[in-house]
């Protein structure tokens, strides 16, 4: 015959129990509470991706230390409106620099708050590292539905480009768009040149790198993607090959005037490279006295719409 559980199993343990689990009970809610706080956080994280309060265009300009000149231009010109649709900011390499130069850029920035300062040495040959590191920059501080990578000699004109991407064909979740090149061969000497660029003998194609246009989805794409991609020489062809294999729309853009030379003037341009501060001031001036960009329109080279129909070789005949 069994007998039943001794006295202290049957009602000191239960007592014990139900005391230690009053005492202990805080702590235990507490890391609970912790624990999904954390996992509230890291939700709220992956939603960065959603765009929410941010604006319709980030433009990242990118500049040299001593560029003073040329980004009191643009602050005076295109980037002086427009601020809740299209916010810019210069972003500069203070790696290497001299204490004194160092102090300048940080009085700079204390006064317009609107440059970006990376941990690298600020050189052409390390262009397509900057252009990197600022879109890792961009992902980890920054929300918005673009972004633009545009050099401090490039022109916005920012009204029209405000109105232009509130259109449809922008609000897409994997765009690229800008002046597309398809032909151009690879350069093995030169200031230019891709040593180690064995895809082909022509480069993929890809948008002029004094303005192009990628959606936020593919910012973030690459910078979570940074310790893999291969860096070239020139960071337009890094881009252009770096989203070769990926789903994205390209838009090749007339109104991006972006080759090495420029192609005129044009009253619909919307993007102008090589533009020093003195045109940038004299540009604005008409826009903002509600004259049209140009004093008088022309063409000084032709431009070609570009033909996805046929090989990148045979992309971009100009016009006649």
């Amino acid at each position: 015959m069994r007998h039943g559980a001794p006295l202290s199993q049957r009602y000191v343990v239960p007592i014990l129990s139900f005391l230690l689990g009053l005492f202990f009970s805080p702590f235990i809610f507490s890391n609970f509470q912790q624990a999904t706080g954390n996992i509230e956080e890291i939700s709220i994280f992956n939603k960065l991706e959603v765009v929410v309060d941010g604006p319709d265009l980030l433009v990242l300009i990118v500049s040299a230390p001593h560029n003073a000149e040329k980004r009191a231009a643009i602050r005076e010109t295109w980037l002086s409106s427009h601020h809740s649709e299209i916010r810019g900011y210069f972003v500069v390499g203070v790696n290497g620099l001299q204490q004194t130069d160092k102090r300048n850029l940080e009085e700079e920035d204390e006064e317009y708050e609107d440059l970006i300062f990376l941990d690298i040495s600020d050189s052409y040959k390390g262009l397509t590292e900057k252009v990197l590191r600022m879109l890792e920059y961009a992902h980890n501080h920054f929300v918005a539905k673009l972004l633009m990578k545009c050099d401090d000699d490039t022109f916005i004109n920012t009204p029209l480009l405000a109105e232009e991407i509130r259109k449809s064909a922008y609000q897409q979740q994997r765009i690229y768009w800008g002046f597309f090149d398809g032909r151009a061969p690879v350069l093995k000497k030169g200031k230019w040149s891709e040593p180690s660029y064995q895809i082909c003998d022509r480069y993929v194609p890809y948008a002029l790198g004094g303005g192009y246009v990628i959606s936020w989805k593919l910012v973030n794409f690459l910078a979570r993607s940074l310790s893999d991609l291969k860096v070239y020489q020139n960071e337009d062809v890094s881009m252009g090959t770096w989203l070769a294999g990926i789903d994205v729309v390209r838009i090749h853009d007339e109104r991006f005037d972006t080759e090495w030379k420029s192609r005129g003037c044009s009253n619909n341009v919307l993007v102008r490279q090589n533009t020093s501060p003195h045109q940038m001031k004299a540009f604005w001036a008409r826009i903002t006295a509600g004259k049209k960009l140009c004093s008088k329109e022309f063409i000084t080279r032709p431009s070609y719409s570009y033909n996805w129909e046929v090989p990148p070789s045979q992309c971009c005949n100009r016009r006649a």
